[in-house]
Parts: structure tokens; sequence; C-alpha cells
């Protein structure tokens, strides 16, 4: 007899599982989940669906007996094609129940000759929030008939059909469950312990589980930007001074110096910012929706490079513009068409650069949704420009937090705070009203 191990063991390998803790699945019920699990890939694999057939005859054989059971019900559209190959498994005839009668032709709500005073085998994929198998039940009672068990491929123990089934007198057997699926996906390396621990917190209570993700994802965000920035200034990767400002090339005089590439001189501090970004990543955009780490050149692509390593993905780097020699593309490395692409950045100023790389990557078949970098000034023309060109801009930490890190850690003044921050509103105009020019 076929163990629950080897029944989840082909729900791994049919791509039946999917997580996405970061974007959660809606079931029907509205409820959120990390996990989805789809059976209805098990009719694209012969060989799996007969063994999971052959599980089901071997627990009618050891549990009901074949002479029990007069006709076999399909619950839902899920439950036809496994209803089918038992039907034909044991010689025995089948109906299938839709999820509401028909608004026209006959109406009917079960298709199929269901005769009454019939002892019924409920058959579906799954047990978990779907209202398929209550109203199947429904169905089939209002039809006088008996059903003796209800068979399902999984059950996500959630205990919403569960409750109803034994509520109903019914009895009812899965081959797997979600607990013993991550025990196996855990040893496979399918998953990691602490996305097992996600799920096994909403199973508990799925509701709580949606607003505790999203409690401790903000706490998080706030304390790392937090942290990013304490070590920018440490390392004097950020600069201030009211009294002497800085001029950029534009001419435009600032209180503040910015220059993220010092990080590749302190190891410690460098790969404290990629792990960082590796939790924003793991808790923002999902690994799963990643393909290609991009850095843009040249400051992005020791960062990019890092990360690369670090997630065990794929690499390229975006020039500012092509060379007049060589292949005269501004992407080097390879990109295949297609390929969901993660743009790391080490400043955003305007988003000039940024948005000229995401349009490079995207003439050559790259797919950009997002786009991370160390340090973002938060002025608007940059917010604009992410958003005009639908790429969500996600920075490690930003101009404000920087400035009150700097103030609780006495490298500015607590009154020079107002003076910094004035020069992010109004850029080309501070120097002249602070009297610089």
């Amino acid at each position: 007899m076929v163990s629950k191990e080897e029944i989840a063991e082909i729900l791994l390998n049919i791509g039946a599982v999917s997580l996405n803790p970061i974007n959660p699945f809606r079931y029907a019920s509205g409820i959120l989940s990390p996990i989805y699990i789809d059976c209805r890939t098990l009719i694209s694999f012969p060989n799996d669906r007969k063994i999971i057939i052959e599980s089901f005859t071997d627990y009618i054989d050891n549990s009901i007996g074949r002479q029990n059971i007069n006709i076999i019900v399909g619950a839902g559209h899920s439950g036809i094609s496994l209803a089918t190959w038992l039907g034909e498994k044991l010689k025995l005839p089948i109906v299938y129940t839709r999820s509401s009668a028909k608004d026209h032709g006959k109406g009917k709500q079960i298709e199929g000759v269901l005769k009454t005073g019939c002892k019924v085998l409920l058959i579906s994929d799954i047990m978990s929030t779907e209202m398929d198998i209550p109203i199947a039940v429904k169905a089939i009672k209002e039809n006088g008939c008996e059903i003796i068990d209800c068979l399902v491929i999984f059950s996500n123990k959630l205990e919403i059909i569960e409750n109803f089934l034994k509520n109903e007198n019914i009895k009812f057997h899965y081959l797997t469950d979600l607990e013993t699926l991550l025990a196996v996906a855990l040893i496979k390396k399918r998953i990691s312990l602490d996305e097992k621990n996600n799920i096994m917190e909403w199973i508990k209570d799925p509701e709580v589980w949606d607003k505790t993700r999203k409690d401790r994802l903000e706490k998080f965000l706030i304390e790392n930007k937090e942290k990013v920035a304490d070590i920018l200034l440490k390392i004097k990767a950020i600069t201030l001074n009211i009294e002497k400002p800085y001029k950029f090339v534009s001419g435009i005089l600032s209180p503040v110096y910015t220059d993220c590439r010092l990080l590749m001189s302190y190891p410690t501090e460098w790969e404290s910012v990629i792990e960082s970004m590796i939790n924003i990543i793991v808790n923002e955009i999902g690994i799963q929706n990643i393909d290609i780490i991009a850095g843009t050149a040249t400051a992005g692509i020791s960062h990019a490079a890092y990360l690369s390593k670090k997630l065990n993905l794929p690499m390229i780097y975006v020039k500012s513009s092509a060379e007049e020699y060589g292949k005269k593309t501004k992407i080097e490395g390879h990109l295949k068409n297609g390929s969901r692409v993660l743009l790391i950045e080490d400043l955003i100023s305007t988003g000039g650069s940024s948005i000229s790389s995401v349009k490079a990557i995207r003439d050559t078949g790259g797919i950009v949704d997002n786009c991370l970098a160390i340090f973002s000034w938060g002025m608007e023309a940059s917010k604009k420009s992410f958003e005009q060109e639908n790429v969500r801009l996600i920075t490690l930490t930003d101009f404000d937090t920087m400035v009150n890190i700097a103030a609780e850690q006495n490298y500015i003044k607590p009154e020079d705070k107002d003076i910094i921050l004035a020069w992010v509103k109004d850029p080309s105009n501070w120097g002249r009203k602070m009297g610089f020019e």
C-alpha cells in the first residue's frame, strides 16, 4: 500500500504544490494562504495518476468493500476525472455534481443517472475551503441516496470540510495531508525550515496568520531601514556637511553626499547590507518570482554579483550606453526571453539611469517588475519615473530615515535636521535659500 509520504512526493514532483508567503494565494472562500495545492495537475501525469487510483482502490478493498458501492460521484469539475478513472477501474457507474444547477436545458445539478436509494462513494481532489463536497452532499441526499464514504487525495487540515462531513455522519479518507507534505518537502530540500514553520502557523489560524505576517513585515522594514542607514553613516558612505555643502556635477549644492560603493571596502558591513537585501527579496518580492539578478553599471554591478552568488541565481549587468564595437549591446550576460529580472541599484536620485536600464532589459525580452536599491533621496521625480514605467521601487533605507539616525547618533545637531530635510524638497534652490549662492 502506498504511504502518505509517497503520495506527498508525487504531488511535489508533478508541480501540484505552489509556495508564496509573500503574495499569498486567495482561496474561493476568501482565505489567504502561503501554499496552494492543485491536484488537477495529476491529469497530465498518467503514471502518477495510476498510483493515486490504485491507492484509492486499496482503501476501498480494505475499508469499504466494492460490493457496498453502487455508484461513484465526482464532486465538481476536479472530481470528474478522478471518478472516471476509478469507475473504469472498479467497473462501476459514475455521475458528477455541479456547483449549481444549470440555468438552461434540463437545469440539472447532477449529470448522469443517480437512482434513489443508491449507496454512493463521493470522490474529490482536496479537502480545503472549497464547497464542492458540501454542495455534492446536499444534492446526493436530496436525491435520496446514502453516502458511505468520501475519498480525496489531499487535506490541508483546516478541518472545515472534515468537520462538515463529521456533522453529516459521513466517513472520509485522504491519501495524504499538509503536515506530511511539509515534512517530505523539508527532507527533499524543496522548502526551508522557516517556510515550513510559516505554513504551520497558517494552519492554526489563517486570518491571524495574515495579520501577523503584515505586522511582522512592517516592523522588519522599519528596523531594517534604520540598521542600513546606521551602517552607511558609520563607514562614511553617507556624509553630511551644512557648513560646506557638496557641489554635484549639475552644479546643485547639497548638504549630503552618498557613495554606496564604499561598502566594497568593508566586508562585514557589506555582508550585512546584502543580507538585508536578501531579507527584502524573501519577504517582499519572493525568490520564486526572480530568474535573474541585474546590476546597473557601474555602481550596481558588485552588489548584484554578491546577491547572485548568495541566491545562486544567474546575473547580467546593464551599461549606460551600447558600445560602438563588439556586440553593440547595453546588456552583458545572457538574458533569456521572458526571464523575470530583479534590477539592483546602489542609489536612486531622479531614477533616470534605473529606468534606462529597465527599458534596455525589456527591449531585450526580460520582465522587470521590481527595482531594489540601497538608498533613495526620495525625490518626487524618481517616484513618478518608476510609477510611469510600472516598476515597484524598494529601497533598504531612505533620506528621512538616514537624517533621523544621523541626529540620534550625533552625526549632525538635532537643529540641523530640518535644514537637511529641506534640501530634498527643492534641491535646485536649496543652496540659494541657505545663502551659499
